[in-house]
């Protein structure tokens, strides 16, 4: 089974916890491990969990040195993602 009901609770000031349950841990076709950072997306009317690629989890407003540097190919990502720095250099 790859699919279940399941329950999320809201906390005020930290977030929110989704409950998996277990029988979809199990899964053979599970992709996550035990403490991997994940990303969150909202598209459509659909949460979707996914890996993250490296230059995602970075904030590029604290690196100018770093994002100078960047091939472009990786920039353009960054920038189609909505995470390129404010004052992209």
């Amino acid at each position: 089974m790859r699919t279940a009901t399941t329950q999320i609770r809201h906390y005020a000031k930290s977030g929110a916890r989704l409950y998996i349950p277990q029988r979809l841990l199990d899964h053979p076709e599970f992709p996550f491990m035990d403490d991997e950072t994940l990303k969150v997306e909202i598209l459509d009317d659909k949460l979707v969990l996914s890996k993250p690629e490296w230059w995602e989890m970075l904030d590029w407003n604290q690196m100018p040195q770093v994002w100078r540097t960047l091939p472009e190919e990786i920039k353009v990502k960054v920038r189609e993602a909505g995470l390129a720095p404010k004052k992209d250099c």
